[in-house]
């Protein structure tokens, strides 16, 4: 039997069509889950230095697929009056309930005053603020 030696060609196309089939098992990175309930009540419990100053915040994880944001607020006396907030960051084209989450109004420092604000909370985390918030 004769055997044809593979052109640079061959080789290349098969090449390129094992990576399409590589590829199309991998799926793309989605917003799963990297929190677990613990995780969110080890942070919410986590004694931190609040910031010197202004308004901080940024996303810690996905709980059940949705953004948790952690933030600063701070007063005009930084780092004095600082609110520290765990909460879910809820699409504009949902409500906090139908997420799992629990809605609460905290007060927020603002200047030299509080404002209520309402947070949609993750239920595992939702006690650690209320009226007498930290």
């Amino acid at each position: 039997m004769d055997t044809m030696p593979m052109t640079a060609n061959i080789k290349v196309f098969i090449i390129s069509m094992l990576f399409i089939g590589l590829n199309a098992c991998v799926s793309p990175p989605t917003n799963e889950d990297t929190m677990t309930d613990a995780d969110l009540i080890r942070a919410a419990e986590q004694i931190e230095p609040a910031p010197a100053e202004g308004d901080q915040q940024w996303v810690i994880g996905y709980h059940h697929g949705t953004e948790v944001i952690k933030s600063f607020q701070c007063s005009d006396l930084c780092p004095e009056n600082t609110l520290r907030i765990i909460y879910y960051n809820v699409p504009t084209d949902t409500t906090c309930e139908s997420i799992g989450g629990v809605t609460k109004s905290i007060l927020v420092p603002i200047a030299i005053t509080v404002m209520p604000k309402d947070y949609c909370f993750p239920k595992a985390i939702a006690k650690y603020w209320g009226s007498d918030s930290r």
